[in-house]
């Protein structure tokens, strides 16, 4: 609901009705189950904290949806009273309708209303630190004016954690530390089910501490960013382990793990069995891509190995491993491929052929011959939609060649070429200055025209410097 919308009269009674918050709650014994929506806004809206704890213990839907709220700041004392309303007993003995709760969701998917039942596949993240107002720290803990009830079932919190550090520090506050202090002290009445795990800079040590309450299984999604040079590996072995726990795991990213990081950790990700897309964006994978997919147990879909240092031997072995005929998309950026052509590479591309449908091969140091030697096993990609193979050494008649025989794949839809060497001057085998952007202009141009003849006017044709 808008806010911004001209008050309804369902709206105004609403507030109405507040203007006495003790009659309002009285009254909740009576409201009929279609007005609890309304109402619940506009107590949000207004403050109105003991209303909105009473709603809660008597929310007459399986699931409370935060989301359509987003765009209004839910401060502390609102949280709070949410979640006394999940934790105690209702002091209104008066009103005998009892919560039907069993999910809180701070997942801001608007699709659904507040009074329809969680969908398992909804959840989109909801930035817990960025859309709530900063707790004081004197209000962290929860109230002791009641007990937790302990006759019903847990609430589960669907939520997403974004936890971020800063030159190597790390302490947990606002609002993460809050809800997890809530739940770890909720003597079972609360659950929290984690979608989406963004980590930037944590320590391993405190992020196996935080791992330890959530409930494992629920994480769908973890982003892992440490720069960090150094950790102690006995942290490594239980963070990987934790997230080998993860069994509704479908996308796991690592990028600028530490220099010394054992790949033999990967090992302890063999039980996840829903592992779909992998991400690894780091620079000490040089040589032992085996230890880190060999233990997955089902193959991928999607494969991201950007800037990893990949040697002849790490392609070979994805040639030939269970992932190669089951990969949809395969991200080989910024990793020198020279000499995985003639070879390795184009085994690969064989053997991705049959459902591959995106190829990104930037800045793999590809000379034109080499290009060129890809055509056949490129062209057999029979479901291939995106090809990315700029910043690499071409001309603009070889260009023109790629294309002509991709112009076969009647799924490819977007390629992004390089810049052509008679457009630039190179200071040595790969680097180069001074871009003539009117010459690169002008074969832009001529490339789209042969496009047109060959009847592929569909196929969007990109540069990024032409776009800069």
């Amino acid at each position: 609901m808008s806010r911004q919308d001209p008050l309804s009269l369902l709206d105004l009674a609403a507030q109405s009705l507040l203007n006495d918050e003790d009659s309002a709650i009285c009254a909740l014994e009576e409201l009929p189950v279609g007005l609890f929506p309304t109402l619940s806004a506009v107590a949000f809206e207004g403050g109105h904290t003991k209303t909105v704890t009473a709603m809660v213990q008597t929310w007459p839907f399986p699931c409370l949806r935060l989301g359509s709220l987003r765009d209004q700041s839910i401060t502390q004392n609102l949280l709070e009273a949410v979640l006394d309303g999940l934790e105690l007993v209702p002091t209104n003995t008066a009103c005998p309708r009892r919560s039907k709760l069993k999910v809180l969701d701070f997942t801001h998917d608007f699709e659904h209303s507040n009074w329809e039942e969680c969908s398992e596949t909804s959840p989109a993240p909801f930035v817990i630190t960025h859309m709530l107002e900063e707790p004081d720290a004197d209000q962290l803990m929860p109230s002791s004016r009641e007990q937790p009830q302990s006759d019903r079932e847990p609430v589960e919190i669907y939520t997403d954690l974004f936890l971020g550090g800063l030159f190597g520090f790390f302490h947990l506050s606002g609002f993460p530390s809050y809800i997890l202090q809530r739940v770890e002290n909720s003597h079972g009445c609360l659950r929290l089910r984690c979608r989406t795990l963004v980590i930037d800079q944590v320590p391993f040590r405190s992020l196996v501490e935080i791992l330890g309450m959530l409930e494992l299984e629920a994480v769908r999604e973890v982003r892992l960013h440490h720069r960090s040079s150094f950790c102690f590996q006995s942290d490594l072995i239980q963070f990987f382990t934790q997230v080998g726990q993860m069994s509704s795991l479908g996308k796991l990213i690592m990028s600028d793990i530490p220099w010394d990081f054992p790949a033999d950790c990967f090992s302890l990700l063999s039980p996840l069995g829903h592992l779909q897309k992998l991400h690894l964006i780091f620079g000490c994978l040089s040589g032992q891509l085996h230890k880190m997919l060999s233990g997955l147990q089902k193959p991928l879909e999607t494969l991201v190995i950007n800037g990893c240092r990949l040697t002849e031997n790490d392609i070979t072995y994805l040639s030939q491993s269970i992932h190669a005929t089951r990969l949809k998309e395969l991200v080989l950026c910024s990793n020198n491929l020279s000499q995985t052509v003639p070879g390795p590479l184009e085994v690969l591309l064989s053997e991705v052929s049959g459902t591959l449908q995106h190829l990104n091969l930037r800045s793999c140091r590809l000379k034109e011959a080499q290009l060129r030697a890809l055509l056949p096993a490129l062209c057999c990609c029979s479901r291939l939609h995106s090809f990315v193979f700029y910043d690499n050494v071409i001309s603009m008649s070889g260009i023109m060649n790629m294309l002509q025989h991709l112009a076969g794949l009647k799924e490819l839809k977007r390629v992004q070429y390089p810049v052509p060497a008679e457009c630039i001057v190179y200071l040595d085998e790969y680097r180069w200055r001074n871009l003539n952007r009117v010459e690169l202009a002008r074969v832009h141009t001529k490339l789209q025209e042969m496009l047109q003849a060959l009847q592929r006017a569909d196929m969007e044709l990109t540069n990024s410097t032409l776009m800069a």
